[in-house]
Parts: C-alpha cells; sequence; structure tokens
C-alpha cells in the first residue's frame, strides 16, 4: 500500500533531472522514482540526488525504476523524448514524440495506473493531446505544462522593464506554447495596476515596447537553445 505523494518521472534527461531536482529541494513529494531508456543515466541521477537530499527540507525516498513501478503512483510526469535542436521548431518534433510517446502511455496505462499524467515534452499542446487519446483517461487528468513556461518569460520580462520583482506581475501568454502563442496585454498588472494604465500615464512607457517584450518571450527558447543547447530550469520550476 503506498503512503503520501508517489510521483514517477519518466525521461531523465535536462527537463526531467531538473523536476526531481526542484521536487526534492521543495520537500514536495514522499516518493520519488526515475525512469529512462538509459538506466545508466537514471541510475546516476537517483545516486546523485540522494547524495544531496540531506540538504533538502524533508527525505523524499528516490529511487531507480521502471513503468510497473507506475502501478500506484499519484503523478506520473513525462519528460522524455527528443529534444529541440538549433533551427528547429517545437511541431518539428511531432512526428518523432509520437512514436516515443505512444510507447510509453501504452506501457504505463499496462502497469495499471490510474493517476493523473503531467506533460512536458514538446510540442507540448499535440503531446498532452495524444497522451490522452493512448490512455484513454478522463481528461482532467492528462494535463500539459502549456504556456506556463511562457507566462513566466512574459511576467519576468515585464518586470524587469517596469524595475519590480517578477511575483508582483500578473500576466499571461495563452494559445499554443509556441510561435502562435499570444500575450494578454488586457489583464497584465503590476501590483494590481493595470499595464495598459501605467503606459498611459507614464510616457517613459510605450506600447510598442509591449511588443519588443512579447517577441522576446516567444523567441526566448530559441536563444537558450542556441546559447546552452536546450531550456529545462524554467520549466522545471513552473512543473513544481
Amino acid at each position: 500500500m503506498k503512503k503520501g505523494n508517489y510521483v514517477a518521472i519518466i525521461g531523465t534527461g535536462f527537463v526531467g533531472s531538473s523536476y526531481a531536482f526542484a521536487l526534492m529541494n521543495q520537500g514536495i513529494a514522499d516518493e520519488l522514482i526515475l525512469i529512462d531508456v538509459n538506466k545508466e543515466k537514471a541510475f546516476g541521477d537517483v545516486m546523485d540526488l540522494n547524495h544531496g537530499k540531506v540538504f533538502a527540507p524533508d527525505l523524499t525516498h528516490i529511487r531507480y525504476g521502471q513503468y510497473e513501478d507506475c502501478t500506484d503512483a499519484d503523478l506520473v510526469v513525462i519528460c522524455a523524448g527528443a529534444n529541440q535542436k538549433e533551427g528547429e521548431t517545437r511541431l518539428d518534433l511531432v512526428e518523432k514524440n509520437l512514436k516515443i510517446f505512444k510507447s510509453i502511455v501504452e506501457s504505463v496505462m499496462a502497469s495499471g495506473f490510474d493517476g493523473i499524467f503531467l506533460v512536458a515534452t514538446n510540442p507540448v499542446d499535440i503531446l498532452t493531446y495524444a497522451t490522452w487519446r493512448f490512455s484513454g483517461l478522463p481528461k482532467e487528468r492528462v494535463i500539459g505544462s502549456g504556456t506556463i513556461l511562457d507566462t513566466a518569460r512574459f511576467r519576468y520580462l515585464l518586470g524587469d522593464y517596469f524595475n519590480v520583482a517578477p511575483n508582483n506581475v500578473h500576466a499571461y501568454i495563452i494559445g499554443e506554447h509556441g510561435d502562435s502563442e499570444l500575450p494578454v496585454y488586457s489583464l497584465a498588472d503590476v501590483g494590481g495596476v493595470p499595464v495598459l494604465n501605467m503606459i498611459e500615464r507614464n510616457p517613459r512607457y510605450k506600447k510598442e515596447d509591449l511588443d519588443k517584450i512579447f517577441i522576446q518571450v516567444r523567441d526566448s527558447a530559441y536563444e537558450v537553445i542556441k546559447s546552452k543547447g536546450a531550456t529545462y530550469y524554467g520549466i522545471a520550476m513552473g512543473l513544481v
């Protein structure tokens, strides 16, 4: 019989291992299992995380696992799949990641899993829909990370522009997690003051600057991938 919060992470690449680290640091999961086709990598992450958990707020039980260990999991987080490379869009990953996801989801469901799926792999909107179809679970139990990372980037850049802490900025990116996403300027505020009102009252701020900020948000992944090869810290924190 399971006790507490049981989370399984499938895929221990950049995103999966960063998410495991964030979970351990926040003491959210009582039990955490790492699953990856590269068993050696997953074993290494398990050892590394366990060596550091003496500094964590709670002693999460962290171990290597396989698909059959998902039986009693409350949450299965899928971070596996091909990474977006420089010059690729998220949609370029559809074909290869759909094949990977079909195998993963069918293997998880064969274990008797009856919890919630959380999808982080790109293109996340399509793969979340595919996970729902492959799993046969009710739609409310298959969740994608959606535009949470884009929204975090938007809040950070608006905070930088208005010189306030990003946690005092409330703003949203909606639509696809990709090149067709949209900013919702009408609902953006800083400390409760609408951003559009701030622009009207202070000539230092301009609507054109907001459009530039949005372009930065939309293209952030390309810039990060160009600089370091992959994006993972922001989404890992957002998934927690």
